[in-house]
């Protein structure tokens, strides 16, 4: 399976980072001006390159270089293992920089994803010199953003997702932070960004009647404090 990926010709490339989903704020705004509000295959398209596999996540661009994941299926039939992937791409050009597997997942044992997702769905987080991934229930990993060399991976956060991965990674005060809601644990988690360990949880109150979702921590501050708000199924938390 094989997916192309294209960038739009416009001042992007020379405006602020957007390092994670939904851009530096997590709000989706962008300062930039001047930018397409149309393109198609020949149109306003600057390169588009193959992306192999299937995934979901967002692109982020730090310094010049895009970031984002992808799952490749090893082999043929229903369920194949899948090979989840870390990938750079130079912003100028297209050129591939580097392309990692992170993790090698068996695919006799995946539940089954929604068909309109995959299992490459939340998007990378990067800071300073390393890249944050997260692949829901099968992981969630460091890299080097020079070369994509690993850095960590967790593999320890098991839970029955429903419909596949969706709600991104956040990195606040040298923890990164996701949610887990499937349909036996929701809870929110922080890991420290040196080294994967868990450094802290907070389960969910609610008593859903469907306990899964897909959503990302939302890194906010009022009146000095700064919160964790946190969306899951009839519940919005602030940590």
């Amino acid at each position: 399976m094989i997916r192309s990926f294209a960038i739009v010709i416009a001042p992007f490339l020379a405006a602020a980072d957007w390092p994670q989903f939904r851009g530096p704020t997590q709000q989706g705004h962008s300062d930039a001006k001047g930018l397409p509000v149309e393109w198609g295959p020949n149109k306003n398209v600057a390169w588009k390159v193959p992306v192999p596999g299937k995934g979901w996540s967002s692109p982020v661009v730090v310094a010049g270089k895009i970031y984002l994941t992808t799952a490749v299926p090893q082999g043929d039939g229903p369920k194949p293992d899948l090979s989840l992937r870390s990938l750079c791409f130079d912003a100028a050009t297209g050129k591939s920089v580097w392309d990692v597997e992170v993790i090698k997942a068996d695919g006799a044992g995946l539940p089954n994803v929604h068909s309109k997702n995959s299992q490459a769905s939340p998007s990378a987080v990067v800071s300073a010199d390393k890249v944050y991934v997260h692949f829901g229930h099968l992981g969630t990993a460091c890299l080097a953003a020079a070369d994509g060399k690993i850095v960590w991976v967790n593999r320890d956060l098991k839970y029955a997702p429903v419909h596949g991965n969706g709600g991104s990674p956040v990195l606040h005060d040298g923890k990164l932070v996701f949610c887990i809601d499937g349909a036996d644990r929701q809870e929110i988690v922080a890991l420290n960004a040196a080294d994967g360990a868990v450094a802290w949880r907070t389960p969910r109150s609610a008593n859903a009647k469907k306990s899964f979702s897909f959503s990302t921590p939302l890194v906010t501050e009022l009146n000095g404090l700064t919160q964790l708000v946190c969306v899951g199924s009839d519940i919005v938390m602030s940590l």
